[in-house]
């Protein structure tokens, strides 16, 4: 039961709040879903990939992983990361490439509001590599959203900045906001693009 649980793992891109903010009830430490950097203001944690019935409500995606559950499970928390991104691809294996005709540009749609924690896929990463000149360079203005290009395509990257600014000026659920900021993916891995 405990390995099929951990297939349910994926990954989930969030922004950081830029203030500390203090519960006045805070969860204890093996409590709270598990976090890790990951880029500029992102962080990523984990979650389980629940049909909306089964998961906890409030919550976009159910259950968040704890250190708790890693160690009633003997799953270690380092390996959250290459466990939740095998999981996104096999459990959401629809993933769709839409190129815009305006620009050296692609959208990249996989369902369930997963779509930043395909950053994480370097099978897929790759593939966009070859298809782009230059380092590939995203956009990921929320969870849901992510558009890329190459560094060596204006257009595109004009593309991604049109894209940034109609996200957060339209988004209605600004829990899905992640940041305005580009992204490129380096040989050292990724980092903010200036």
């Amino acid at each position: 039961m405990t390995e099929a649980r951990h297939t349910l793992i994926v990954p989930v891109m969030k922004a950081r709040v830029p203030v500390d903010l203090r519960l006045e009830f805070p969860l204890p430490p093996d409590e709270e879903p598990i976090r890790e950097p990951f880029v500029a203001d992102l962080y990523l944690t984990y979650a389980f990939d629940l049909p909306v019935q089964e998961a906890d409500t409030g919550r976009r995606h159910g259950q968040y992983v704890t250190r708790r559950y890693c160690a009633e499970t003997g799953l270690l928390p380092e390996a959250l990361r290459q466990q939740s991104t095998a999981n996104l691809r096999t459990r959401r294996p629809d993933l769709g490439f839409a190129w815009y005709p305006d620009a050296k540009a692609v959208s990249v749609s996989l369902g369930g509001g997963l779509e930043a924690g395909l950053l994480l896929d370097d099978a897929m990463m790759e593939k966009l590599t070859q298809d782009v000149d230059g380092d590939v360079d995203v956009a990921v203005p929320a969870s849901n959203v992510l558009v890329a290009t190459g560094t060596g395509h204006p257009d595109g990257l004009a593309k991604l900045h049109w894209i940034v600014d109609q996200v957060w000026s339209g988004i209605e659920e600004r829990a899905l906001l992640l940041t305005r900021d580009l992204l490129v993916r380096r040989p050292a891995g990724w980092e903010s693009y200036a």
